[in-house]
């Protein structure tokens, strides 16, 4: 934290929005404070920032409307005179830290036209804190930023090139450091450490601050049950409720069932207060919930509730997740009959949840799948006082699928929020019911914690099914650096798909052994770092030879059933030749292996050389091969093309970006037409071609029935190549269903030959002619071809082809004549309102078929949108 906001490379000191992010519990707001404490004493960004200043935002959630001004002059209410004023004297010295920003309510889009840059204007709370995101307010200043993972997901859209950072769980030697610290003596604080060790969900529960502070306040002086307790506690919700119930068993000087009865009335005011948005309560506030004044200077209460810090008689939940728990401890002992503070507390639990936190990634949804759980309700009675609702437990599972059924197919529910609320439960019967009903899974977030995987490994096991998951990993939070593979090597672990961003060397013989005892992973990916655009500041991670090496012992296996390997930028120049050895190996002893991606890597001719040799063995059953940006040339073409004569399976091969030049597609057109004849997709874009490749891609065309994709995008084929495509495409044996032609230095003068081609070809549907200069009369040639009925073409990308209205007339007469054409791309061209007043006639027809049209509209007048909106309530289902 003392670097995030340092200067650049240049010495620029310029606005910074830093995010930090991560799970309830975790000490965000405690490293703020510290960060705070340490600026204050000059030990964090010496002279970068004048003032801070600190926004709880759950405290101020409540409030009707606020502005920025607000916020300023209540930081620094117990200073004399104008502060404000002198604050803004320089705005880039300033710091805003918002805290805990909530899950935003509304669609960031509603937002945006009513954010405001005026400091002294009164917006809704929501409204302010995103205009601060948004940079409206302040623009020239900083902000810190913590929230959870559910709430990031809408402030992602708003933050405008954020440095992200996520705090991570504590280590094993930090978890023991911080146990020594708590404890008056050692030797107690080990025996309890140890005995976290010895159950394994609780040790990786107490990886979370807040549960490890939770274990060490109310075990001071463990007593006889304390252990055999320990051992039982799987859950989150297990742990809140030892907590609860071991400060109950403090009371001293009042009865148990005072106790109990604060308890509820805490229940009945976190309830209150989640619903109003509310962290912050008065003393009548408490009185309102049964909670006298006797109760709360009860040293009791000091267990869950604090006096808030610069107020007499304001009080609020020692933490948050507290607030949470109880809300869910609430409405599990609701009982509508006899229910207190009805009028406080009027909304049904499935409110609340779908009004905060939105369903499954709420806390306290999460709390009151695990209260609900079979056997639970006689420890939530001893510590309450309450039984649970009757018939609230069926009432929730048969909630939980009505909104999968609901929700989960239009991406609305987040798989790993399920997974959590299933965990909690902990009943595999219902776990399986509810995953089974899934048929597959995708998990696409940036990182996972310890708790993440313990989730999601209960609810697939549950699923006793060969559950298709696809899983996507950057980063794994609060795993050692040799235990980030092995996290997913239990047997019952059925991933199909896992994808690895940033692992390092030490992974290798734990991944090994991944492919030896899990037979459902059939789709493993290691790529480079995917988040630069979002502004994350990652590195790349290469694997050394020697972890590929145990990597391919483990793919050798007769137990892997590995279909997919994909190892993009995943190793050094160095070691390819010995890789690719490796490689060669594994493809002669895995038949199972149908796709390997290797684009990227420094493979060189010698690399491909010796790769060739596993690929043309008889046991190789690749299908799709990835060279991509290998570094090959010619020579790799001719190992290529003997592998292309023998092989009997191979029906993609990705050679993009490599300097093959026409000797080496001439290698590679030979051993095609020597194939066995299934190709079917030849991606040859950036290969450094000229017109000379004319004749050996021409012959391929005319002779390879199977080949249906040919990407030549970015090279000088000109329209002399294109000519002699055409012939080729004019063949019977020719069935080539997609070409692309991007930046393929054309010109009119090859419309003719096009068009002749769609005379007689009736299988190509998707032909890409954008970044050519085209221009209006070569395109009135082709549109003649494509009115053609033989013309089946349905996707036509014309991007930057030097277009304008001179065109759109025979253009729109195209629209009127083919029924086949469902996508017309023509952005970048210089098409004005006349010209796309006459597409939208013809658009408009029945007999037009088109439903995707891309065109640039900045320029258009209202007149021209009328005619698009008009066009948009006669076809709804046209895409602009």
């Amino acid at each position: 934290m003392g670097h995030v906001f340092d200067p650049d490379e240049e010495g620029c000191s310029s606005s910074q929005t830093v995010v930090l992010q991560g799970c309830a519990g975790i000490g965000k707001t405690a490293v703020v404070h510290k960060f705070m404490f340490d600026w204050a004493a000059g030990m964090v960004t010496p002279g970068r920032f004048d003032y801070l200043i600190y926004v709880n935002c759950r405290e101020i959630s409540h409030i009707a409307n606020l502005s920025a001004a607000d916020l300023i002059t209540n930081t620094f209410q117990d200073i004399d005179g104008p502060i404000l004023d002198v604050i803004l004297v320089y705005p880039e010295k300033l710091l805003f830290i918002l805290d805990g920003f909530p899950e935003l309510q509304h669609p960031v889009g509603n937002l945006e036209e009513d954010l405001s840059a005026n400091p002294q204007e009164q917006k809704p709370v929501e409204t302010l804190l995103c205009s601060f995101v948004r940079k409206k307010l302040f623009p020239e200043s900083s902000l810190l930023i913590t929230a959870r993972p559910a709430a990031m997901k809408k402030l992602h859209s708003l933050l405008k090139q954020p440095i992200q950072a996520e705090i991570i769980w504590f280590t094993n030697a930090e978890k023991r450091a911080y146990f020594l610290s708590q404890f008056s003596g050692a030797n107690a604080a080990m025996r309890v450490f140890y005995e976290l060790q010895q159950n394994q969900s609780l040790d990786i529960m107490s990886s979370l601050p807040i549960i490890s502070w939770m274990i060490c306040s109310v075990l001071q002086s463990q007593e006889d049950g304390d252990r055999s307790l320990m051992r039982s506690l799987q859950t989150m919700t297990d742990v809140y409720l030892f907590y609860f119930s071991k400060c109950l068993k403090t009371l001293t000087g009042i009865s148990v069932w005072k106790g109990q009865s604060c308890l509820w009335g805490l229940c009945s005011l976190a309830a209150e207060g989640l619903q109003n948005q509310q962290v912050l309560f008065e003393v009548r506030d408490l009185r309102r919930h049964g909670i006298g004044v006797y109760d709360i200077n009860c040293t009791f209460l000091n267990y869950f509730l604090k006096k808030s810090e610069g107020s007499v008689n304001v009080y609020t939940f020692l933490h948050f997740s507290f607030q949470e728990f109880l809300t869910a401890v609430f409405y599990a002992l609701k009982n509508d009959s006899n229910w207190m503070f009805f009028d406080q507390v009027g909304k049904t639990w499935q409110e609340i949840f779908q009004q905060y936190g939105k369903g499954f990634s709420s806390l306290t949804i999460q709390f009151l799948f695990g209260l609900l759980r079979k056997g639970k309700g006689k420890a939530v009675e001893t510590t309450f006082g309450r039984k649970v609702s009757p018939g609230l437990r069926e009432e929730l599972l048969k909630w939980t699928e009505k909104e999968i059924k609901d929700k989960y197919s239009m991406l609305q529910i987040e798989p790993m929020d399920l997974f959590h609320c299933l965990y909690e439960i902990q009943e595999e019967e219902y776990a399986e019911k509810i995953i089974g009903d899934l048929q597959s899974i995708i998990l696409l977030q940036p990182s996972y914690t310890k708790m993440d995987i313990l989730a999601m490994s209960f609810c697939v096991k549950s699923s006793h099914s060969h559950l298709s998951v696809s899983l996507k990993c950057q980063h794994l939070i609060g795993f050692e650096e040799e235990e980030q593979a092995s996290a997913f090597m239990t047997p019952v672990f059925t991933l199909n798909q896992l994808i690895f961003c940033h692992l390092t060397a030490s992974c290798g013989r734990d991944l090994s052994l991944v492919f030896e005892t899990n037979q459902y992973l059939t789709d493993l990916e290691f790529v480079k770092n995917t988040l630069e655009d979002s502004g994350v500041r990652l590195l790349e991670t290469k694997l050394e030879a020697s972890a590929l090496k145990l990597l391919c012992e483990g793919l050798k296996d007769p137990n892997c059933k590995l279909q997919k390997l994909k190892l993009c930028a995943s190793f050094l120049p160095e070691s390819s030749e010995v890789v690719c050895n490796y490689l060669a190996s594994v493809l002669i002893c895995n038949p199972n292996l149908t796709e390997l991606d290797l684009s990227e890597n420094p493979l060189g001719d010698t690399g491909v050389k010796y790769l060739c040799e596993g690929l043309r063995h008889s046991n190789c059953k690749v299908e799709k091969l990835h060279l991509s940006t290998c570094y090959l040339t010619d020579a790799s073409c001719m190992e290529l093309s003997s592998f292309l004569q023998v092989s009997q399976t191979l029906k993609e091969l990705f050679v993009f970006a490599n300097t093959l030049g026409d000797i080496g597609v001439q290698h590679l057109c030979e051993g095609l037409q020597h194939a066995q004849g299934i190709i079917e997709s030849l991606v040859l874009s950036q290969c450094s071609l000229s017109a000379a490749c004319r004749e050996s891609l021409t012959q391929v065309l005319s002779s390879t029935r199977s080949l249906t994709r040919l990407l030549l995008i970015n090279n000088k084929i000109e329209d002399l190549g294109l000519k002699w495509l055409c012939e080729g495409l004019k063949q019977p044996d020719c069935q080539l269903k997609d070409l692309a032609l991007w930046t393929c230095h054309l010109t009119g003068e090859c419309c003719q030959d096009l068009c002749n081609a769609l005379y007689t070809n009736e299988y190509l549907r998707d032909l890409d002619l954008s970044d050519n200069a085209l221009g209006d009369e070569g395109m009135q040639v082709l549109y003649e071809g494509l009115k053609h009925p033989s013309c089946k073409l349905q996707t036509l990308w014309l991007a930057e082809c030097h277009l304008t209205d001179a065109c759109c007339g025979a253009l729109a007469s195209v629209l009127n004549r083919n029924e086949n054409l469902t996508l017309l791309y023509l952005s970048g061209n210089d098409l004005k309102d006349f010209g796309v007043q006459m597409l939208c006639d013809a658009l408009i027809q029945p007999i037009c078929k088109l439903q995707t049209f891309y065109i640039d509209t900045d320029h258009l007048h209202e007149e021209t949108f009328r005619k698009m909106e008009a066009l948009k309530m006669s076809k709804p289902g046209i895409t602009w």
